[in-house]
């Protein structure tokens, strides 16, 4: 069929480039037939060079036709605008930065805000290596309408004392003066503050009696919080901290996160997470 058209579209083409061109005075008769057989024979042998060129052409545009047709055409999909994602919607991953517990667990921010939660040790030289960088946090990253919340874990009797020293401090008005202080005191001045006689040493140097330490460390406040505590880490399924809680619903900590900078990063992800409902 390629051939036959070939021939077709050579043939018309000859015959319109002849109709353009000027016709020559009719010739003798003795010419007319010398000429008419030498012209025949030169027309026929143009005619089939040209038909053989425009074949090759046909056969090229064959070859062309078909290599379209073996290769597959990249389907056509209209521009459709896409909602921009938070770069941090794309880096931070559960299972990988952060956990998520089967069941949400009760926190004390109001409707409308997101509770935080690090739980530590003052034993511990991880939280305490953490510490600086949640109080400049409190100071100059926490996000609006979020409450921060510290709960000390009480997983063995030496924590115990600890979480006990921290709600004692609490209790007499002097924790935001003396939170600090206790984490050096143990990490840094090697004082374990594991007995009373060494507590209360302490803390008079930020003006408390012997009495009034005793009168908080044995309150019923105390004790209620230290209970609370213990029963709030424990729904929290933590076996080592420092961790922290957003939410009541994700748990991260510098080793998931990859730091302790990186960390502060997860927590202000998982709080804007939040507010968006989860």
């Amino acid at each position: 069929m390629i051939r036959l058209a070939a021939i077709t579209f050579a043939m018309l083409a000859l015959t319109g480039c002849s109709r353009e061109e000027p016709q020559a005075p009719p010739p003798a008769a003795a010419e007319v037939a010398s000429e008419t057989t030498t012209n025949e024979m030169v027309e026929e042998s143009v005619v089939v060079e040209q038909i053989d060129e425009l074949e090759q052409d046909a056969a090229s545009l064959a070859q062309a036709m078909a290599e379209e047709e073996t290769v597959p055409e990249e389907p056509i999909v209209a521009a459709v605008a896409k909602p921009s994602v938070p770069k941090a919607l794309e880096r931070y991953q559960e299972g990988r930065h952060y956990t998520t517990l089967p069941v949400a667990q009760p926190t004390s921010a109001a409707p409308g805000q997101v509770e935080v939660a690090e739980v530590f040790w003052y034993g511990c030289p991880h939280c305490f290596t953490l510490e600086p960088f949640i109080q400049e946090w409190r100071l100059n990253g926490i996000p609006d309408d979020t409450i921060f919340v510290q709960i000390p874990a009480s997983l063995n009797p030496s924590w115990q004392i600890h979480a006990r020293l921290f709600y004692t401090a609490e209790a007499l008005g002097k924790l935001e003066e003396v939170h600090p202080a206790i984490f050096r005191e143990i990490n840094v001045n090697r004082n374990p503050l594991n007995t009373k006689e060494r507590m209360v040493e302490f803390f008079a140097r930020f003006d408390v009696s012997e009495q009034a330490f005793t009168e908080a460390w044995d309150s019923f406040a105390v004790q209620t919080n230290l209970r609370r505590s213990d029963a709030q880490v424990k729904r929290f399924r933590l076996s080592g901290v420092p961790a922290v809680v957003v939410n009541g619903k994700y748990v991260t900590g510098a080793d998931l996160a990859g730091g302790n900078k990186q960390l502060l990063e997860v927590i202000n992800f998982l709080v804007e997470k939040e507010k968006r409902g989860g």
